[in-house]
């Protein structure tokens, strides 16, 4: 059966550093709101499997992965939320936020999804 990604979200709400596990490269993009919606702009370098120690300002992060990932707060605030709707450029951000572009129609395939842990 073929690996569905899995998309997370990381509302950062004050300066924080986190340790990101993954099994493979991710990109890291940070949304900002533009006049046609949000836009996704990389945040850095592409993450190398392993841990990274990231230190990130207020503001919406994003990656997608296909393997079994793990956040850790050093310190700071993160919320998060994670889905495997692959339709859409990026997932929407908690409630009570900025909306994100609409979701596109669709079929849901079928697939397994990785595991994504916060210890």
């Amino acid at each position: 059966m073929r690996k569905k990604a899995l998309q997370v979200v990381l509302d950062v709400r004050q300066p924080s550093v986190i340790e990101l596990t993954v099994g493979e490269r991710v990109q890291l993009d940070r949304l900002t709101a533009a006049s046609h919606g949000n836009v996704a702009e990389r945040h850095g370098n592409l993450l190398d499997a392993g841990v990274a120690t990231l230190a990130l300002d207020p503001g919406f992060y994003f990656f997608k992965t296909l393997s079994a990932a793990n956040l850790k707060v050093v310190h700071g605030g993160v919320n998060t939320s994670a889905s495997t709707n692959d339709k859409d450029p990026w997932p929407d951000p908690p409630a009570g936020t900025t909306p994100l572009p609409p979701a596109k129609g669709g079929d849901d395939t079928p697939g397994d999804v990785p595991e994504f842990t916060i210890s």
